[in-house]
């Protein structure tokens, strides 16, 4: 409602991170047009940057974030990827840290280099 919205804005500083679903993450997408109209909702009772997160998993999700918002953030995707890195023992495959450059370089191109 907007006087929780208006109390937690006043007490924000640096940027605003909007989770665009409830749930556990990584499990759901938020749809482009209910993230468009929390941030416009946003922007009209702050100046401060707004990142998204929740559901952000591709390279295409962090474009249309991008679009709409000042910042994506994506945090299951790159877990998922760890996790897929580690051995039995829990240990690091040697190509852990090739595998999760990759993956979020390949994020970072959705935004284009000119949001770099």
């Amino acid at each position: 409602d907007e006087k929780r919205l208006k109390q937690v804005l006043r007490n924000s500083s640096g940027f605003i991170y909007y989770v665009s679903i409830a749930g556990i993450t990584g499990t759901q997408s938020a749809t482009a047009g209910a993230v468009d109209q929390a941030v416009t909702t946003l922007r009209q009772h702050t100046d401060l940057p707004i990142a998204v997160g929740f559901g952000i998993n591709t390279a295409d999700q962090v474009r249309q974030t991008g679009e709409i918002a000042d910042g994506a953030v994506v945090g299951s995707a790159i877990i998922r990827e760890i996790e897929e890195n580690l051995d039995d023992s829990g240990a690091a495959k040697p190509e852990l840290l090739d595998r999760v450059s990759r993956l979020v370089s390949g994020l970072a191109g959705g935004l284009g280099t000119e949001r770099l």
